[in-house]
C-alpha cells in the first residue's frame, strides 16, 4: 500500500498484502512476543475463505486474517512455503480438512480492527450504497489519495469529473487510499476480503453514468467478421472471417476461439485489439482465401461455464470468481465442443480444423492443409495432432493448440466423448462413444487427449489418430521458426504472443497479405 498521505499513480492496481520474500527462512515466531496456537499439524482448512496474499511469519498471516472480512477463526499457513499464500478458513471449513505435510492451521489470534466511525455519515443521514462487496474496480480511473471514510471518498469521487459512477474503498485499511472506477469497469472486478465497489450517490451527467462496455454488447467488436448477411449455418455466436469455398457444401473449416478473458490478454472490453491477435487473424485468413477454406472465430464461450463439480470446488467463492478461476481450462475445453458442434454441422465440411488463436499460417505459398490431409489419407487416420518436439523433452506430448479432424464417425463421437468427460469430471465417464470406457478428463483437454494417447487407451484411440512433430507443424514461436522453410505453423504461446506483430508483419515477408496498412498490421 502507498504510505499514507502519498497517492499512488493513477490507475495502479489496488494493494494487496503481499510482502517481498525474505532473504532466508520465515521466522516461526517474531521478536513482539507473539507465540502462535497451532489448532492441528499437518492439516488445511476444509473449506478456504480467502488468500491473504504473501506474508513471512505466522503472525502476519494471523494480523491479516484478523482484518479480512469473511474469515473465520482460523487460517492455514506453510512456514517452509509461504509462497504458497496465507489463506484463512470460513467459520464453518476449519474442522476435518484434509491432511497435508507442510500446511499447518492456526487460531487467529490477532484483535479485528474497530471500523473508525463515519462521522459524515452520521451528520448526513450518509448510507453507503454497495455496488459489489468484496471486490475491487475491474478498471480503475484514479486514484484520489488517502480519504477517511466512505462518504467521504463519495463527495471526491463525485466532483472528479475523470470517474465513472462507482468507487472502491475498504474500511480496514481507508490507508489505501479512494480509487474510482471508470464507467465500464464497475463489474468483474477481482474479488478481495479488503475492498468493496460503492456506487456514487451524488447525481452525476450522463457522460459519467455506467454504460456496457462495446465488447460485450457485442463480442465481434475489432475482430476480422465477413460483411454482409451472417450464413445460417454459423452457429450460436459464432462469426464468419471468410467463406472461400467453391461449392455450398463440404470443405475445409478453419475454427478459432477468440474470447474476452479476465486478464484483457486478447483485447479490452472498449474494443481494441492488440496487434500480435489482428497479425494472427489476418494471416489465417489469407491462408483461408488462397486455399479456398472456411474460417470461423467463436466469440463467446457457451453458457453454462461452470460445471457442477466446479460450482462444488468453488466452496464459498462467487460466482464470478468461480468462473475466473476456472476460466482458462473452460476456455479450452470450448475447443473440443466446438468441433464436435461442427462436425456434426449439416455444412457437411470435409475435414475440421481447430487452431489456437495464437497460431499462424506462415507459408502462404504451400497449401498447408492439403499437405495435412494427404499425410492423413496415407497413414488411414481421422485425427492429426503434433506433439512439442520443439521443446527439450516435449517429444511425444501432445499440444492442444493444433487438431485437425477428418469428418467421421470417430471424430464427430470422440470430441462429444471429451466434452461430456470434462462435464463430469472427476467422477469417470463410463461408457464412450469411441469405446473406451472410465476415462477421467477433470483438468485441461490437453491431458485428456494425452491420457487417450498414452494412458492404457491407445488401442482405440492410436488407430484412429496420428502424432506428428511440431517443429513443422505447429512450431512454438519462442525458438523462433519463422525464417525455417520447414515450418508451417507458427504457434505464439505465453510470452511470445507480443512477437506475432513484429514476426508476421515487419520480418522477411508479411504473410498477412495487405501490407502495413492493413487490418492484421496497422498500428
Amino acid at each position: 500500500p502507498s504510505s499514507p498521505g502519498t497517492p499512488a499513480s493513477p490507475r495502479t492496481q489496488a494493494p494487496r498484502p503481499q510482502p517481498k520474500p525474505p532473504a532466508g527462512p520465515p521466522k516461526k515466531v517474531a521478536s513482539s512476543g507473539y507465540t502462535p496456537v497451532v489448532i492441528a499439524k499437518q492439516r488445511e482448512c476444509l473449506e478456504q475463505a480467502y488468500e491473504l496474499g504473501v506474508p513471512r511469519t505466522v503472525e502476519e498471516c494471523d494480523k491479516l486474517a484478523a482484518t479480512a472480512p469473511g474469515c473465520g477463526g482460523a487460517f492455514m499457513f506453510a512456514a517452509e512455503h509461504y509462497d504458497w499464500k496465507c489463506r484463512c478458513c470460513t467459520e464453518e471449513g476449519i474442522k476435518d480438512g484434509p491432511s497435508s505435510p507442510h500446511w499447518t492451521l492456526y487460531k487467529v489470534l490477532s484483535e479485528k480492527p474497530t471500523e473508525a466511525p463515519d462521522t459524515d455519515a452520521s451528520k448526513s443521514k450518509y448510507k453507503p450504497k454497495v455496488h459489489a462487496k468484496g471486490q475491487e474496480c475491474e478498471e480503475q480511473a484514479m486514484n484520489l489519495g488517502v480519504i477517511n471514510s466512505v462518504a467521504q471518498c463519495d463527495a471526491v469521487v463525485a466532483a472528479e469529473k475523470k470517474c465513472g459512477a462507482h468507487f472502491m474503498f475498504s474500511k480496514t485499511h481507508p490507508d489505501w487510499a479512494c480509487r474510482c472506477c471508470t464507467r465500464i469497469g464497475a463489474d468483474d472486478g477481482p474479488s478481495s476480503p479488503f475492498w468493496d465497489v460503492y456506487a456514487v450517490q451524488a447525481p452525476l451527467p450522463d457522460n459519467r453514468k455506467p454504460v456496457p462496455a462495446p465488447a460485450v454488447l457485442d463480442p465481434t467488436i475489432g475482430l476480422p467478421v465477413a460483411a454482409g448477411a451472417r450464413p445460417g449455418w454459423v452457429l450460436k455466436d459464432d462469426a464468419l472471417v471468410i467463406d472461400a469455398r467453391p461449392e455450398p457444401k463440404g470443405g475445409i473449416l478453419i475454427l478459432q476461439a477468440v474470447l474476452m478473458d479476465a486478464s484483457h490478454g486478447w483485447g479490452k472490453k472498449a474494443g481494441f485489439r492488440p496487434r500480435w491477435l489482428r497479425a494472427i487473424l489476418a494471416a489465417n485468413r489469407e491462408h483461408a482465401r488462397r486455399y479456398k477454406h472456411a474460417m470461423i472465430l467463436r466469440v463467446k464461450v457457451t453458457e453454462p461455464q461452470l460445471t457442477a463439480w466446479q460450482i462444488k470446488g468453488c466452496g464459498r467463492k462467487s460466482t464470478n470468481q468461480c468462473r475466473k478461476d476456472n476460466e482458462r481450462e473452460n476456455y479450452n475445453w470450448e475447443k473440443h465442443l466446438m468441433l464436435a458442434e461442427y462436425l456434426l454441422s449439416p455444412q457437411q465440411f470435409s475435414h475440421v480444423l481447430m487452431l489456437d488463436a495464437d497460431a499462424a499460417f506462415i507459408r502462404q505459398d504451400h497449401n498447408t492443409l492439403k499437405l495435412i490431409c494427404d499425410i492423413m489419407d496415407k497413414n488411414r487416420k481421422d485425427l492429426f495432432l503434433t506433439d512439442e518436439d520443439w521443446l527439450q523433452n516435449g517429444q511425444g506430448r501432445i499440444n492442444g493448440g493444433l487438431i485437425l479432424a477428418k469428418n467421421t464417425k470417430f471424430s464427430q463421437d470422440l470430441f462429444q466423448d471429451t466434452f461430456d468427460a470434462h462435464v463430469s469430471g472427476p467422477a469417470p465417464l463410463n461408457k464412450w462413444r469411441i469405446g473406451v470406457s472410465r476415462v477421467v478428463c477433470s483438468s485441461n483437454e490437453q491431458i485428456c487427449l494425452n491420457d487417450l494417447w498414452r494412458g492404457g487407451k491407445g488401442p482405440i484411440f492410436s488407430d484412429h489418430a496420428m502424432m506428428a512433430g511440431g517443429k513443422k507443424w505447429n512450431h512454438g514461436a519462442e525458438v523462433g521458426g519463422f525464417d525455417d522453410p520447414e515450418v508451417e505453423i507458427l504457434h505464439f504461446m505465453g510470452g511470445s504472443k507480443n512477437s506475432a506483430g513484429q514476426v508476421l508483419c515487419d520480418g522477411s515477408r508479411d504473410v498477412t497479405g495487405e501490407g502495413p496498412t492493413g487490418y492484421g498490421c496497422k498500428n
